[in-house]
């Protein structure tokens, strides 16, 4: 498959195995396993490898597209591939030699679906920091961790986990290793009957795993969220949300249409949608563009970049639910009913999860403090 025609078959997929079991796994809060088959089926968990290494070779504003037309199906399988992109693209710009190049070509070969585990109890949700260390014992290691949410990491075979670089090490000092969930002990830690975006499957765990030396990965933890999982994430997650709000707005529009002259001139709210949309398609592009410069090394995560990616996912969390809600206002009972064609209640759902991932207070916090310092292009 190309990567140009990759976006069509997302859409393709979406409209039929994600949208036929989309409801079901919401209900249920269960793993959407029909639509990942799928996925691996058509070659789309590699998308962000590159062809020489069995993948796609999708770049960033590609991937940004696919997760905008996968997530008009089912938003909970869109985030998981976007979330599995993003460990493979970590696992990529590692640069790793030897016995774990061979296991991150077998990832992609094989279309392994690998899982983050980057949270942790105890640290208040900051990303730069671990409680938890890589503790050696001649030549294996071992980590046990407590991860307040690991998404579909029970149904993952592997898991990229953080962790300080040793018992000794500060907080920031970290690594990261590549686990497979099979060596691992994952012990479920509650329950997740969440208010959306449910079948990721995503409650607290507690890993417990014995490794070799060598899945720890070479390049630091810091230069990798620098450079990859942050910016690859929020754009990726924009994608996802950018298609249920617009999933939403052309059911908004289509309801409209249904009642004709009977429902009285059409509401104003259709606009607003509508130039809402518009605006974050423009600055989702602008920083897909912007990102894919700097995993290939073409530029710098800079602190102006970075203050940029991180506004990008202020701007669609905050905005994609304003055109859920406006969907919702235009469509009235038939949007808030979780059946029928023009229902958006699990859109809406799915939605109010985005200021919450990462949240957009401890954002808006950083932001403020890179403002001052950032300098632009």
């Amino acid at each position: 498959m190309r990567p140009q025609d990759a976006t069509g078959i997302c859409a393709e997929l979406a409209r039929g195995v994600l949208a036929r079991h989309a409801a079901e796994v919401d209900r249920d809060a269960r793993f959407p396993k029909e639509a990942v088959d799928a996925l691996r089926a058509h070659g789309l968990l590699a998308a962000a490898a590159p062809a020489e290494r069995g993948g796609l070779g999708a770049d960033v504003p590609t991937l940004a597209r696919m997760a905008t037309a996968l997530a008009r199906g089912c938003g909970a399988t869109a985030m998981i591939w976007a979330m599995h992109q993003v460990q493979i693209a970590c696992l990529l710009a590692a640069n790793a030699g030897g016995e774990l190049a061979e296991a991150v070509t077998r990832v992609v070969h094989d279309q392994l679906l690998v899982a983050s585990a980057t949270s942790e109890a105890g640290i208040g949700g900051a990303l730069r920091t671990s409680a938890c260390a890589v503790e050696r014992e001649g030549a294996a290691a071992r980590l046990d961790k407590r991860a307040t949410t690991v998404s579909y990491g029970v149904e993952a075979d592997a898991l990229l986990v953080s962790a300080r670089r040793g018992p000794g090490s500060p907080p920031a000092d970290q690594v990261a290793v590549l686990v497979d969930t099979a060596d691992a002990h994952l012990e479920v830690l509650g329950g997740w009957n969440p208010l959306g975006m449910r079948g990721t499957c995503s409650p607290a765990l507690r890993i417990r795993a014995g490794f070799e030396h060598w899945r720890i990965l070479p390049a630091p933890f810091g230069d990798l969220v620098a450079r990859v999982m942050t910016p690859l994430s929020h754009v990726l997650w924009s994608g996802v949300w950018y298609g249920l709000a617009a999933e939403a707005a052309d059911r908004a529009v289509s309801h409209t249409r249904a009642r004709g002259d009977a429902g009285g001139p059409p509401s104003g709210s259709l606009a607003e949608m509508r130039w809402r949309l518009a605006g974050l398609e423009a600055q989702l592009g602008a920083a897909a563009a912007e990102t894919q410069d700097v995993l290939t090394g073409a530029a710098e995560p800079t602190v102006a970049f970075t203050l940029r990616v991180n506004s990008l996912k202020l701007a669609v969390s905050q905005n994609a639910v304003d055109v859920g809600l406006a969907a919702m206002r235009v469509c009235g009972m038939a949007g808030y009913s979780e059946e029928g064609s023009h229902s958006v209640a699990r859109l809406l759902r799915d939605l109010l999860s985005a200021p919450l991932m990462i949240n957009n207070e401890r954002l808006v916090a950083i932001g403020s403090q890179l403002a001052l310092v950032a300098r632009e292009r």
